[in-house]
């Protein structure tokens, strides 16, 4: 510990000697809180799932104008060995500073000769993804924290094809910032100077009727049956998706009624917890609206525009789907519709994680198209995709528990928008039938077994958080429980040894019958997630393994 606190001591010092007087006032604020002091300073914020996610404040150990400017010199210095005069989109949500950190990219990069698209106005995930591959750029960065609170802030870098960053080029990308000092070796412009120089072209508003006009095709392709469609309230959570799901709800002619409070810009999630639609809590004003208008339907999308939550009018009451429900009916709904077509092939495929339900595997079956797997992260999908580009094979469907889908080819990672039109024309379709989605998913249950899935996540912060996440799992590789309920385990898959064709990663995986448990530590928060899958032949006991399991989980994180 003694080392850690010097190191710390060593750059707080370090920094209340070069930076500006705001950040020096915050560090004097400090300097007699060194719990404080050491959190801020015992490491660089990590290069993680893609990029930089954390705390804003001072530190390196914090998201901030300096950190940010060094990553970009990073990232310029990766470009510069592979092209003179490289190409880089721009994007911004709606958060605190989010709009700030961006231009401080676009000014580092400016300065080193890399032509930057900024965006002037916020912009969802996909459309960053979109406009990457749109104007053929050699890279991209969306400052985001997607659905962390509000006191965060975060930094995803993409490569030229709209991917975010995978290991090989984040590492890469990793070992150019970790060479810079924060103060001497970063290149900035003024953002004014490099406008007029057109170093920094600010982007119109044609990208985002260019993404609508490709996803209305898509969706218009299906040919659906929309005799009946649903009423539906939408909220974005004070987030960048609110202009594109309204455009393509009006385009597809849907009745939809807006929850007026989160859909403005408010960087503090006034109404919300955290603006996540994986959590029944961020639905607590649509569910009210709902009542209130009577409505079938209720989406919502996270602050970044990746992620969507769903809620269905059942019975006379409101009830929700879990992401692999939503995402096992759509792979369904559309495999059914390219059916219909007769358009598949045996070599057509659909992505999801390893820890996204394998519901989806006997579905697959029964149409006749393969189920391809990934690691954690959907830029791992997108890579895939584009892996198979040219190779004859379809791209179907992807999707992850985590409430991200990706149907069409236009973008390389989840989308809430495309997500959002086709759940609202997949309802459209049930309801036609007299059926609501709650409805279409027992049928499918019925057909395809009783699959069930839990996350469990636990949350320990600072130096002694990633200490206590380490040993949980050391225990998971080293003595993981034997038996989950009455049954035993059957294998260990560490892919730390890089397995089954998987890149290495600090995952665990416990394979009992009819049950896995799979641990892995977040990339980009101070948590350990463990995943729940189980199949059986009943609601009942689906119910009852998962408790089982749960109980197993208790006994390895209390170490």
């Amino acid at each position: 510990m003694e080392d850690v606190k010097e190191v710390a001591y060593k750059r707080f010092q370090q920094w209340l000697e070069s930076v500006t007087d705001d950040f020096k006032e915050e560090l004097l604020r400090l300097k007699d809180n060194e719990e404080e002091i050491i959190d801020r300073f015992y490491k660089d914020l990590e290069f993680g799932t893609g990029g930089l996610r954390g705390i804003m404040g001072v530190g390196t150990n914090r998201m901030n104008v300096y950190t940010v400017a060094r990553a970009t010199q990073g990232f310029a210095n990766y470009l510069k060995k592979y092209k003179d005069f490289p190409s880089v989109v721009i994007a911004y949500d709606t958060r605190l500073n989010s709009d700030l950190f961006a231009k401080v990219a676009a000014r580092v990069l400016a300065a080193n000769n890399v032509n930057v698209h900024i965006f002037d106005q916020v912009a969802p995930t996909p459309l960053l993804s979109f406009t990457v591959r749109k104007l053929k750029a050699d890279g991209g960065i969306i400052i985001t924290a997607s659905h962390n609170p509000p006191q965060y802030n975060g930094y995803k870098v993409y490569t030229s094809d709209g991917t975010q960053a995978v290991p090989q080029y984040a590492n890469e990308i990793t070992s150019e910032i970790e060479k810079l000092d924060y103060f001497k070796d970063i290149k900035m412009m003024g953002f004014e100077e490099a406008v007029n120089s057109e170093k920094i072209n600010i982007l119109s508003e044609s990208i985002f009727n260019d993404y609508l006009d490709e996803i209305e095709g898509y969706i218009r392709s299906l040919n659906p049956k929309m005799d009946k469609k649903p009423l539906i309230v939408y909220t974005p959570l004070y987030g960048a998706a609110l202009k594109l799901v309204e455009g393509i709800l009006n385009r597809l002619g849907f009745e939809f009624s807006l929850v007026e409070e989160q859909s403005k810009i408010d960087p503090s999630f006034s109404t919300l917890k955290v603006p996540n639609p994986e959590e029944k809590e961020a639905f607590e004003l649509a569910l009210k609206k709902a009542k209130e208008i009577d409505a079938d339907l209720i989406l919502a999308t996270d602050p970044d525009g990746d992620r969507i939550g769903v809620f269905e009018k059942y019975k006379g009451d409101y009830v929700s789907f879990t992401g692999n429900q939503i995402g096992v009916m759509l792979a369904h709904y559309l495999l059914s519709k390219f059916r219909e077509f007769s358009s598949l092939k045996p070599d057509d495929y659909i992505v999801k994680t390893i820890v996204t339900t394998d519901m989806v595997k006997p579905i697959a079956q029964e149409f006749d198209v393969k189920v391809e797997e990934t690691l954690t992260g959907f830029k791992y999908i997108g890579e895939k995709i584009e892996k198979y580009l040219g190779s004859g094979k379809k791209f179907i469907f992807g999707f992850e528990e985590s409430y991200g889908y990706l149907a069409n080819d236009h973008v390389r990672d989840k989308d809430a928008i495309i997500a959002a039109a086709l759940i609202s024309v997949m309802s459209s379709e049930s309801l036609s039938k007299l059926k609501t989605l709650t409805e279409y998913l027992k049928d499918l249950k019925e057909r395809y077994g009783y699959y069930d899935e839990k996350l469990l996540s636990f949350t320990f912060e600072g130096f002694e958080g990633t200490q206590k996440i380490k040993r949980i799992m050391s225990k998971m590789r080293k003595n993981p429980p034997i038996k989950v309920g009455d049954f035993t385990l059957k294998e260990t898959l560490d892919y730390l040894n890089g397995i089954e064709g998987f890149p290495k990663s600090d995952v665990v995986e416990l394979r009992y019958s009819n049950v896995k448990i799979i641990a892995r530590p977040s990339g980009t928060e101070p948590k350990i997630k463990f995943y729940i899958m189980v199949k059986s032949s009943s609601e009942n006991e689906s119910r009852k393994l998962i408790k089982d399991a749960e109980q197993a989980i208790s006994e390895i994180v209390n170490v």
